[in-house]
């Protein structure tokens, strides 16, 4: 049974999912949510996910918003054991522990810091950017020699964390200072199907950046 997933092409969020996806070799039914034209806000989604926020995924009858609950829920149903998600408990616990990390902490950080201005015109917030910075500071340490966040091995936070270190991309702030994150973004841009999944949201966003500074 082929799996529905509404998205964004410009969406990190979305574009981890796919790329969880394809590294388990799980077919996505790709379906546009135009959040501009207010898809997301239509009767049909609003019974998919309430809080009006995409990713949302429609599984035969079961329904799951959240990109990190739905890359775990994917690995989980459909490829159980494989290595972006440990079985082990500890080694599960520190991939969730990460997890975690990238949506309440570095994706939280990221936001609020880019999208005022990106999205609403406003002033860049000094405080903000310094808290984006001590975020960065806590990447730098967690990767410290690691290929990885957890290790040698990529997992299911790596993509996430990748998705999210986008925005850094994008918007050409990049890593100042913090040359481990970088070197690890990179070593995570290498990984299989990330072009596919992420290329044309990288430049599509670039596009939509360029098209606002020029009006």
């Amino acid at each position: 049974m082929t799996i529905d997933l509404y998205h964004m092409e410009l969406s990190a969020p979305c574009r981890s999912i796919r790329m969880v996806a394809a590294t388990i070799g799980v077919e996505l039914n790709l379906k546009t949510t135009d959040l501009m034209a207010g898809e997301h806000l239509t009767p049909e989604y609003l019974k998919i996910n309430p809080q009006h926020t995409i990713p949302a995924i429609v599984d035969g009858d079961f329904k799951l918003a959240e990109s990190r609950a739905i890359c775990t829920y994917l690995i989980n149903k459909y490829a159980p054991g494989h290595a972006l998600y440990p079985t082990c408990p500890q080694k599960r616990a520190v991939v969730d522990r990460f997890l975690y990390f990238d949506i309440g902490t570095l994706y939280k950080a990221i936001g609020e810091y880019f999208y005022p201005k990106l999205i609403h015109g406003k002033e860049y917030d000094t405080e903000k950017e310094q808290k984006l910075k001590e975020v960065l500071g806590f990447l730098e340490t967690f990767i410290g020699d690691h290929d990885f966040i957890t290790g040698k091995e990529p997992s299911v936070a790596d993509l996430c964390i990748g998705s999210s270190l986008t925005m850094l991309e994008v918007t050409s702030y990049g890593f100042p200072g913090f040359p481990k994150a970088e070197a690890y973004y990179n070593r995570v841009k290498q990984l299989p199907h990330w072009d596919e999944c992420h290329a044309k949201g990288i430049e599509g966003f670039k596009q939509f950046l360029a098209s606002k500074t020029a009006a």
